[in-house]
Formats: structure tokens, sequence, C-alpha cells
């Protein structure tokens, strides 16, 4: 017993001399889409975005380490909706708003040709705040949470990946965000669910550390 809690507090005395924590900010421009399925093809309306983030990594070993960030996301698309008589595309839906976005992210970090680099994975959460919709030429501000048709629900939870490139505190990166919940707040029968995905290009800037 004495053995294992000494070997413990080897390895986290070692891991605690390589971990560090980092803070960065980060803006750039998205590429959104409210994705649904119609006579079982995929269509997606799409429409440019930006997103604006800070957040943190906490790498605890020379390779791995866990980031995290608050983003303030400008997102939406468009989609179809069913009307009677008139078929499942009766009436294209356009949306724009704005979100939080909270991912949770493992990093895998490796060096090539001097540039540090990140691949990173993990799951999200999307919370809608404001927004408009326009549909049959009518434009109108999103009810986030209440169950009437054309209305949006507020949460979503996905998974985000990406990958980033970071040379003398600056980086590039690409990250997408894939929603697994159902955005319909009403669906009509011969409706199909509708999901929201984005994929963002970012510059971004990493504090110094002291």
């Amino acid at each position: 017993m004495r053995r294992t809690a000494f070997i413990g507090l080897l390895l986290m005395v070692a891991f605690g001399m390589e971990a560090q924590m980092s803070y960065g900010v980060r803006a750039g421009l998205s590429y959104s889409s409210l994705v649904q399925r119609i006579d079982g093809v995929s269509e997606s309306g799409s429409r440019m975005g930006y997103s604006v983030a800070g957040g943190a990594m906490y790498q605890y070993h020379r390779h791995w380490g866990v980031q995290s960030e608050l983003a303030f996301t400008n997102q939406g698309g468009s989609y179809y909706s069913a009307e009677e008589g008139l078929g499942s595309k009766a009436v294209l839906n356009k949306y724009r708003y704005y979100s939080l976005q909270v991912p949770i992210h493992l990093t895998y970090l490796f060096s090539f040709s001097g540039v540090r680099t990140g691949i990173f994975a993990g799951p999200a959460v999307d919370f809608s705040l404001f927004g408009k919709m326009k549909s049959k030429a009518l434009e109108s501000d999103i009810d986030f949470g209440i169950e009437k048709e054309d209305d949006l629900k507020r949460f979503d939870l996905g998974m985000s990946a990406g990958l980033f490139a970071e040379r003398r505190n600056v980086f590039f990166s690409i990250r997408a965000f894939c929603g697994l919940l159902d955005r319909n707040a009403v669906r009509k029968a011969d409706e199909s669910r509708l999901y929201q995905s984005n994929v963002t290009f970012s510059l971004g800037y990493v504090f110094p550390s002291r």
C-alpha cells in the first residue's frame, strides 16, 4: 500500500513539473448550416457568420492537454418546413442567431517543423441567446425554448473537433461543431429532424506564460 502511494506521489510530482496553464483569445469566420434529411437525402442551408472566444489549456504532459473556451458565435442557416398540401419543401426558413458555446477538448500536442501543433476533440454545449428568422418574406425574433412552429430549441449538445498551429504565440485554428440534438421546437409528422453544424477558421494569440 505504501509502495503504491509512493509511486502515485512520484507520478503526481512528475506531471506537476511538466504541467502548465496557458490562456488565449481568438476570432474568425464561421460557415454554419442547418442540416435535415428530405426523402433520404441530406439537405443543408448555409450562411457565413463569425466567432470570438477566450480559452485556456491545461497541459499536463508533453503531448497531452485539456482545453476549453467560451465562444460567442453567430450561426444559423436555412431549412425547409412542410405545409399541408404542398409537401416537405413548401417553405424555406432562414435563421441567423447568436449562441454561447463551451467545448471541452482533449488535445494531442506535437511539433512539426518548429511549429507547435495540436489536434483536439471533445463534447460541446451550445446555449442560444437571440436571433432573427425569416419565413414567407416575414421576419421576426426567434423565441428560443417556446414550443411553436418555426422556432428553435435553446440548448444543443454536440461534438467539436479541429486542429491548430502555433508559432511565436500566434496561432491559426480550424474547428468544427456538429450538433446531435434536434433543434426543432415543434416537428410535424412529415418533417425531418434539424441539426446545427458549423466550421470556424480563426486567428488567435496565446498570452506568454509568466
